[in-house]
């Protein structure tokens, strides 16, 4: 996948692109979000990753074996709980304001940026509507800034109803092991 996910990244360069992430297996999760973060600290980006502290012990344990010190200062981490329930609840138009808060430092130096979020959630299914309404918000500004992001979505807590919604709202589909490109309406 590395390979795959290396040569989608370098595609979607210099305009960005908004890419789901909908996968089944942690092993191939981790894989692929450690080929992201080093594909674009090669190229020269910031990362800005959301993602939750389980994982990333272990994308920090691969990345000390290929990166150096100085390329890892351009990964920036943020809690994934943290990033998308900073006002206690998961409010598109608060997430969207604390990601261009986030990004904003970069976007004014002229620093090329892509982005990572693991979007996690309980049960509640009246948050979909949310969940739709924030990827809507991001997939504009993501054009607009010519940024690469990925939402990573946990297919076995995604319904189906929801993974069509989001299929809409990305320019690209990722798997474990395929990437498809979306038409948009």
């Amino acid at each position: 996948m590395s390979n795959l996910l290396e040569t989608l990244i370098n595609d979607l360069r210099p305009n960005g692109g908004h890419i789901f992430y909908h996968y089944n297996n942690k092993e191939n999760y981790i894989h692929n979000v450690v080929s992201f973060i080093v594909t674009g600290i090669k190229n020269g980006d910031h990362i800005l990753l959301a993602e939750n502290d389980r994982h990333m012990l272990d994308i920090n344990k691969k990345l000390q074996k290929e990166l150096s010190k100085g390329q890892l200062e351009n990964l920036h981490f943020i809690n994934n709980y943290d990033f998308y329930y900073s006002n206690g609840n998961f409010h598109p138009h608060t997430i969207v304001n604390y990601f261009l808060k986030n990004i904003e430092p970069f976007i004014e130096k002229g620093a090329s940026l892509c982005s990572w979020g693991l979007i996690e959630w309980g049960e509640d299914k009246e948050i979909n509507d949310d969940v739709v309404e924030y990827e809507k918000q991001v997939d504009s500004l993501v054009k607009e800034k010519g940024i690469t992001s990925v939402c990573a979505y946990d297919s076995k807590r995604t319904s189906d109803s929801l993974k069509e919604l989001l299929m809409r709202c990305h320019g690209v589909m990722l798997t474990d092991d395929e990437v498809v490109y979306l038409k948009q309406t």
